[in-house]
């Protein structure tokens, strides 16, 4: 049986990881807090700054770094980093992100796609070409931290949340992916209505979709190999919508245009939601119960 860890320790050690890892948690709010900017200038200027400059693009781009920012800083210090490479990683990683958090800013307030800039100067060219490598670094720096979670360094002691990371490394591998089919096709546009995007973002958000399944899970009663299974089906079924979607997108159409392939990604989306509603279920039930032991306990 699956003893069922404490929500307060739990929640107490998560606040205490963010403290450990205080420039990282900086780096996160830093990215989200461009976004709301980024939004407020939307409202009072519009979309579009000419020639090239398309403000949501900042926006999504800084709201997600900081979310998927926020989400690894948790998982770094169960990934058994020695002292000097955990500092080398994380200075690599603020550098990286810094970096590509303020060329995707400075250069689309300055009317300038930051990636695919058909005007500008020598300066702007040669910062969309470091933007191509810093691309290249945060995938690099997210592998070597994947890969410890694949191998026997990790000091994780929760089977079940393990097993959830292992599938969100995967899933934000495909999102990488996807982002490198957008530089190789010089956009995220795919034929007639294909667009990379919802992929893209898909396999960023499955790294916290999967493993709060597993974390809920692990807070519950449910015994060890149900709760094995419930994160495996959560899992697959995440990287099955994102097989899916790839597919509908290379084929140039929409993830919205209503098809069989599309029927299918809401199918396995359903199957995810069914995991994670369950997961919410047993584990708000089992702290329900032991609320209720306490309240007749001191009684």
């Amino acid at each position: 049986m699956k003893q069922p860890t404490s929500l307060r320790s739990i929640s107490h050690s998560l606040s205490g990881l963010y403290s450990e890892e205080r420039v990282l948690f900086g780096l996160g709010l830093l990215g989200i807090g461009l976004g709301i900017i980024g939004l407020v200038v939307m409202a009072v200027n519009g979309r579009m700054i000419l020639p090239q400059g398309d403000i949501f693009k900042p926006v999504s781009f800084s709201a997600a770094i900081g979310i998927y920012v926020l989400t690894i800083t948790l998982f770094i210090p169960f990934a058994g980093f020695s002292i000097h490479g955990r500092r080398w990683w994380r200075r690599g990683a603020v550098a990286l992100g810094l970096y590509a958090l303020g060329i995707e800013n400075i250069q689309t307030y300055r009317g300038l796609d930051p990636r695919f800039a058909r005007t500008g100067f020598l300066v702007d060219d040669i910062a969309k070409n470091i933007f191509g490598y810093v691309a290249l670094g945060l995938i690099v720096m997210f592998l070597i931290l994947a890969w410890r979670f694949f191998s026997k360094r990790h000091t994780i002691k929760n089977e079940l949340l393990l097993l959830g990371i292992r599938y969100a490394c995967i899933t934000v591998i495909c999102a990488f992916a996807a982002g490198l089919w957008m530089i190789a096709n010089k956009g995220a546009r795919i034929g007639a209505t294909g667009n990379l995007l919802p992929l893209h973002a898909a396999g960023f958000h499955g790294l916290q979709a999967v493993p709060l399944v597993a974390l809920l899970l692990s807070w519950s009663h449910v015994p060890l190999e149900i709760s094995r299974r419930w994160v495996h089906t959560a899992g697959l079924a995440w990287l099955g919508a994102m097989a899916v979607m790839a597919w509908q997108t290379a084929m140039g159409r929409s993830v919205l245009e209503p098809s069989c392939m599309i029927l299918l990604v809401s199918l396995l989306t359903f199957v995810w939601l069914l995991c994670a509603v369950r997961a919410v279920i047993s584990c708000g039930c089992d702290g329900l119960q032991r609320y209720l032991a306490r309240s007749r306990a001191s009684a």
